[in-house]
């Protein structure tokens, strides 16, 4: 019985799980509000027996007052990059181009973003172009329900009050090194004075 129940568990999690890599999606998808620098993959699966040779996402408007950006694209030797800006040099769109990923793959790119002071589902919309011109536009409202084309989101959340950041933690990792280190030294110093 228990067999059964955990074959049943694992088809019923594959069927989630294969749906859920269907999409184009952000990893990870979770982020603390105005957490800086924060390391993201826009992934892309080819769903039709055609290449994918676009794909383009779109900042939310809304995150340029709340803080939010893109701050770096990785490059990648395969595809070529065109960015799209505002009035005042803020990136509004990210379009790769310039390759093709056959069916039966995943294209893969990578960025780092200053999240925005906002909290709640953050919705990124994509459009994905195959070679015979169609797109594919990832912007459906999750939220609505069950969608077909649902936007690719990051969900935003309050980070603890009082949680140390980053460079705290690389300070005092610092500090003990420091102190083990010189720890170090005055044993071995004292081990060869004792020989001496």
């Amino acid at each position: 019985m228990r067999l059964r129940h955990c074959a049943c568990l694992l088809a019923v999690g594959g069927l989630f799980a294969a749906q859920a890599f269907a999409h184009v999606g952000l990893q990870p998808r979770r982020a603390v509000s105005g957490a800086r620098h924060v390391s993201f993959s826009v992934r892309a699966p080819v769903e039709k027996d055609i290449p994918t040779v676009e794909l383009k996402i779109l900042i939310p408007p809304e995150w340029k007052e709340a803080g939010g950006q893109v701050d770096k694209i990785e490059l990648d030797p395969l595809w070529d990059v065109a960015i799209e800006r505002d009035e005042d040099n803020w990136i509004q769109s990210v379009t790769w181009s310039g390759a093709a990923a056959p069916d039966y793959t995943f294209i893969q790119f990578n960025l780092i973003m200053t999240m925005p002071e906002l909290t709640g589902g953050q919705q990124i919309k994509a459009y994905q172009k195959y070679s015979d011109g169609s797109v594919v536009a990832w912007i459906e409202d999750r939220s609505e329900g069950s969608v077909e084309k649902p936007a690719p989101v990051i969900m935003l959340t309050e980070g603890p009050e009082g949680e140390p950041s980053m460079p705290f933690y690389l300070g005092l990792s610092g500090l003990f090194g420091g102190l083990i280190g010189a720890g170090l030294v005055l044993v071995i110093n004292r081990r060869n004075n004792h020989k001496s």
